[in-house]
């Protein structure tokens, strides 16, 4: 198979080469009088010791046609040889700026890490989208500054996404003088994350697996997605398989307390059985301004009490959506009983929680940590400023975007309705009482 591949792309830059020597010969693809053109260009291929005609093809495609949007994605070979060529972007066939806008490169390093310094390169004069898909362990072999060192090289590059890149370390962003506003790294192997000076990050979502993360300066962060996937099979002690490597959980440092004086938008996602987030977090964990948080994928064997710590620390939340997943039951963690709420300190009040949404909401009898947890912001809730509780036993988040979402009904939520023994007996665990303290807040149960 691999010999076919070779003669297609034999053959692909051979007529690579004379579509362009006759575009040469025609005056610049010159169509009746008029200039080709074109907005964007998608180019596929398997990677090649023969790339000069794909070199000159995107030279001429951003050059002369004014191509703006430009992906390469070099197919992996199905079997891999020894001697299989790298690929890197050409930055290198370009004399003078271009107008290319947004580059996605696939199985592809932007450019050799020698030539990665801090000037900025003229390929790269005028990308302000960049996305490094499957970017090749080989290509980091000078570390993880690789991916700081292309951001200096893109001097107006506004949004940043990497996915699935193999590098198996540490990666740390310091640049002070970048205009980058978005960055979402998904799926990728970084052991430990740094973003250590972003000023004009507004945006950053890291998921896939989970990783250690530290925060620096980043004063105008605005939104903040944490979604990773924690795998029960991976990383397990085949003498103590119900320990895992605490290395497979998120551990912010303590570099993590810097607030972020505009963050508004929370969502943390992890996905899987295990207790993925330390129990310091709540207080570790830059909260700062935060009205917006979603707390989703939770196991329902789970200590809700965790979210506790989060309403301590992050005095103007004003909506909390706590959404449990399916599929997940005690036996997996480990655990033998409910862990109690922990008594607030002396003087706690919620001030500014408006509206809670509790999917997947585990009702046991008023005994229950759900029940307790409730009766917790309850009671702990400023006279008047929490008006509505939403309980649902079933539901879904459904994600617009990385940075916002809407907790929605499923199909079955319409046949696991509360009975009248359960609402009763859920009143009377919450304590609500008609004409007291609590009577302002509206439970809803779905």
């Amino acid at each position: 198979m691999g010999r076919y591949e070779r003669q297609s792309m034999r053959a692909l830059a051979s007529s690579v080469k004379s579509f362009l020597d006759a575009d040469d010969d025609g005056g610049g693809g010159n169509l009746n009088g008029r200039r080709r053109s074109a907005q964007a260009m998608i180019l596929e291929l398997f990677a090649t010791h023969n790339s000069g005609p794909f070199n000159r093809l995107v030279a001429k495609a951003v050059g002369d046609w004014g191509v703006q949007e430009l992906e390469v994605a070099v197919l992996a070979p199905t079997t891999p040889r020894r001697d299989d060529a790298s690929c890197t972007f050409l930055h290198h066939c370009f004399r003078s700026p271009t107008g290319l806008k947004k580059l996605k490169l696939i199985n592809c390093a932007p450019l050799p890490a020698r030539s990665l310094r801090s000037r900025p390169l003229l390929a790269f004069s005028s990308l302000t989208m960049l996305v490094l898909q499957g970017m090749p362990s080989t290509s980091a072999r000078g570390g993880g500054g690789v991916y700081e060192r292309v951001i200096r090289a893109c001097p107006a590059l506004e949004v940043l996404h990497l996915k699935c890149c193999l590098f198996y370390g540490d990666v740390s962003i310091d640049a002070p003088g970048s205009h980058v506003t978005e960055l979402v790294v998904d799926g990728c192997t970084f052991a430990w994350i740094d973003p250590r000076s972003l000023p004009r990050l507004k945006r950053l979502a890291l998921a896939g697996n989970p990783m250690q993360i530290s925060f620096g300066a980043l004063p105008r962060l605005g939104r903040l997605n944490l979604s990773f996937y924690d795998d029960p099979n991976a990383m397990l002690d085949p003498l103590f398989p119900g320990i895992r490597d605490e290395h497979s959980v998120l551990q912010p440092s303590s570099a993590a307390a810097t607030s972020f004086p505009d963050l508004d938008n929370l969502v943390v996602r992890f996905t899987g059985p295990e207790t993925w987030i330390v129990p310091e977090m709540g207080t570790r964990m830059p909260w700062g301004n935060v009205w917006h948080l979603l707390v989703a994928d939770m196991p329902r064997s789970w200590d809700i009490s965790w979210t506790c710590r989060v309403l301590k620390a992050a005095p103007f939340l004003e909506t909390l959506h706590i959404h449990f997943a399916e599929g997940y039951i005690a036996d997996l963690v480990g655990m033998t009983g409910d862990p109690a709420i922990p008594s607030p300190p002396s003087g706690f009040k919620i001030r500014a929680l408006r509206e809670v949404v509790i999917v997947g909401f585990n009702f046991k009898g008023a005994g229950s940590l759900h029940a307790h947890f409730v009766r917790f912001l309850i009671r702990n809730s400023c006279h008047g400023t929490l008006e509505k509780v939403s309980l649902r036993k079933r539901g879904r988040v459904w994600e617009k975007g990385l940075w916002d979402w809407q907790v929605v009904a499923t199909p079955q939520e319409s046949s696991t309705q509360w009975s009248d023994e359960e609402r009763d007996a859920l009143f009377r665990g919450i304590q609500i009482q008609q004409g007291g303290s609590t009577s302002n807040t509206r439970i809803v149960l779905g």
